[in-house]
């Protein structure tokens, strides 16, 4: 077995063997898991901690189950510890040998998504109905959506502050905003629900131990006493429940390995204490500090334009990144004239890349926005450049896009079959009242006269509220089809007409990203001449579930990034429009914090990318693009460097 703690370099050998509290400050690429391995293997094989006496904490099962291979090859199957996981897991495991301190009952069930999603738009109707809650005046099903997850994020910020049900109302008071007076109410009536069920989500997991620690002294012994060191990946996302959780764990035998880097730290919006990581030392005064600087990922260029844009972050702990493979190629900086422009440049380099040997599948596109990826998707389809979307769904699988696509095949085609599903999409799109039974009647006439939906809508009998919606549904259909205008004018008077755009507008920030995307399909749609030539293109953008993913474009947005590392990483969208938005930046910080991922996922060559004109509007480089050396920028693409 390869022995971890061999070929470590001096910092990281001094974190893995140190003893007592240690907060390790891995920059990027500087082997951060490498060392939180070789630390539990060291405590393991050198110095007598029995492996099921050690705890190593996480927050993805994939990081979970990289730790627990590692250590398994390191140390073999009868030596690897059992309590490696995440959280979540962990608390789940300590909460099910007392259910009880949650009151719940052996054998309860974990609810997670949709289910609890479910539960709290049942709660909120009946509250509504009841008169606890007021109801919105805008009925349309987006609004009572949003409202819904609204109350369900907040919950969840409950719990992650440790606030419990009886206690939402009192801990925030008259003077909380509406969505949050809500949360408050709905609160205990949905951990109730949950409790009847003998059910907890993921908040109460942890939530519920911790608590139950910090008031029963001899309940947190009992679990403090079974661990004698415990480590902790991502120490700089933790938040308020999971800190006190640890310290908790961990305050008397004081061997806490806490391994992250506060120039990560991107996350604030999930609720990521920075300052927890940040205040190490003031937390465990006889603690250390050690900090990995060797990058093992990326050239010097990136490093240094890296390095310059962290820098100005005055709150940050001090290290500066270094590398022993050279300097590399400067970062390309590249100026196009609008997105269009932009999309084809990137489409071309990564063309150029691929001709020359280079595999897809080292190559990433990252942008701070989803719906940036339209047009480069657009581009990489039109080049024929095989891409996948990963951690959201592609342009051509959002459901704004299908919904127009939807009511642009209904206008095509109205008296075809073939347009009864896109019938079935959109009818109620924005809501108009036709419901299942509504809809029933629709397709028994149909079936009854051989028509399609649509047409069969614009024969239903009678003067009733639905009948005459769909009456007028159906000729507000035909109307758009009988104008001769362009695909995309088509697209553009559907919004306007199905009052889809006016829907996107009241979702304000919510509805920004798909107004946004609207725009991007009105503007593709006016390089086709008919409506089957976008539906072919669309169809064709359109990955099919399952289909492999080797030897295609990543695209993804920079959270998403994360952890990752690829060898050619384009970053497009750099405008000062954009990143940062104006909006943001009162949390500058994090936005530089951002950057800094970004450019530290490259580990050979980098290209930013910026815009004067984005969206007809006009913009310039980012401000943080000037933060970058000179020495590490280059002006234009770097097409007369050999290739690697």
């Amino acid at each position: 077995m390869a022995d971890p703690l061999a070929g470590l370099t001096p910092a990281q050998d001094a974190a893995a063997r140190a003893i007592g509290p240690i907060a390790v400050l891995a920059g990027a690429g500087t082997g951060k898991t490498k060392t939180l391995v070789a630390s539990a293997v060291d405590r393991i094989a050198h110095r007598g901690v029995n492996p099921y006496r050690l705890l190593a904490v996480t927050f993805t099962n994939k990081a979970a189950r990289e730790m627990s291979e590692r250590l398994s090859a390191a140390l073999g199957p009868m030596r690897t510890p059992s309590w490696v996981g995440t959280f979540h897991a962990h608390g789940s495991r300590q909460i099910r040998q007392d259910p009880g301190i949650a009151d719940l009952r052996p054998g309860f069930a974990i609810v997670t998504g949709d289910d609890c999603a479910r539960i709290v738009r049942r709660l909120v109707k009946r509250e509504i109905a009841q008169g606890g809650l007021a109801e919105d005046a805008d009925t349309d099903p987006d609004r009572l959506r949003k409202r819904i997850r609204g109350i369900l994020a907040h919950i969840g910020r409950f719990k992650e502050d440790m606030v419990l049900p009886e206690e939402a109302r009192r801990y925030f008071g008259a003077a909380a905003e509406p969505l949050m007076a809500d949360a408050a109410r709905i609160y205990p009536l949905y951990q109730a629900e949950l409790q009847a069920a003998n059910a907890a989500d993921f908040g109460d997991l942890l939530m519920y131990p911790t608590r139950t620690m910090m008031r029963d002294e001899s309940y947190r012994l009992e679990w403090a006493r079974r661990f004698d060191a415990i480590l902790v990946d991502e120490f700089q996302d933790v938040n308020l429940t999971q800190y006190r959780w640890i310290h908790l764990l961990s305050r008397d035998h004081r061997q806490l390995f806490a391994v992250g880097d506060d120039d990560q730290s991107i996350y604030s919006w999930r609720g990521a204490q920075l300052q927890y990581f940040r205040d190490f030392l003031k937390a465990f005064p006889d603690g250390q500090m050690v900090a990995l600087e060797r990058n093992f990922r990326s050239t010097g260029h990136i490093l240094d334009a890296a390095n310059g844009i962290i820098s100005l972050d005055a709150k940050r702990l001090r290290k500066t990144l270094y590398t022993e493979a050279g300097p590399g190629d400067p970062i390309e900086i590249v100026s196009c004239k609008h997105g269009a422009d932009e999309s084809r440049s990137i489409a071309r380099e990564i063309g150029r890349l691929a001709a020359e040997g280079v595999n897809y599948h080292d190559i990433a596109v990252l942008y701070r926005y989803n719906y940036l990826s339209r047009r480069i998707e657009d581009a990489l389809l039109r080049a024929r450049i095989p891409y996948v979307i990963v951690g959201d769904a592609g342009f051509w699988e959002r459901a704004i896009v299908k919904d127009m696509l939807a009511f642009l095949r209904l206008v095509v085609c109205p008296e075809d079959r073939q347009s009864d599903e896109a019938f079935r999409r959109v009818v109620n799109v924005p809501a108009r009242g036709i419901g299942e039974r509504s809809l029933a009647q629709v397709e028994a006439i149909a079936d009854a006269r051989d028509l399609s939906l649509c047409a069969a809508a614009g024969q239903m009998p009678g003067e009733g509220a639905v009948a005459i919606t769909l009456r007028a549904f159906t000729a507000m259909i035909r109307d758009v089809g009988m104008h001769t205008e362009t695909v995309a004018g088509k697209i553009a008077r559907l919004a306007d007409s199905t009052g889809y755009r006016a829907m996107l507008q009241r979702l304000e920030d919510e509805g920004r990203e798909r107004l946004e995307n609207l725009a991007e399909l009105e503007e593709i749609a006016a390089g086709f001449d008919t409506p089957q030539a976008l539906f072919d293109h669309a169809a064709l953008g359109a990955a099919a579930p399952g289909e492999a993913l080797d030897g295609r474009v990543r695209l993804m947005t920079l959270h998403a990034s994360k952890g990752l590392e690829f060898p050619r990483v384009f970053l497009p969208g750099w405008d000062e429009t954009l990143f940062p938005l104006p909006a943001e930046r009162t949390n500058l910080e994090e936005e530089r914090r951002l950057a800094y991922v970004a450019v530290t996922r490259a580990m050979r060559r980098a290209t930013i990318t910026w815009c004067a004109e984005r969206g007809s509007k006009p913009s310039g480089p980012s401000p943080f693009i000037d933060d970058i050396p000179v020495h590490a920028r280059s002006q234009g693409w770097l097409r007369h460097v050999a290739r690697r």
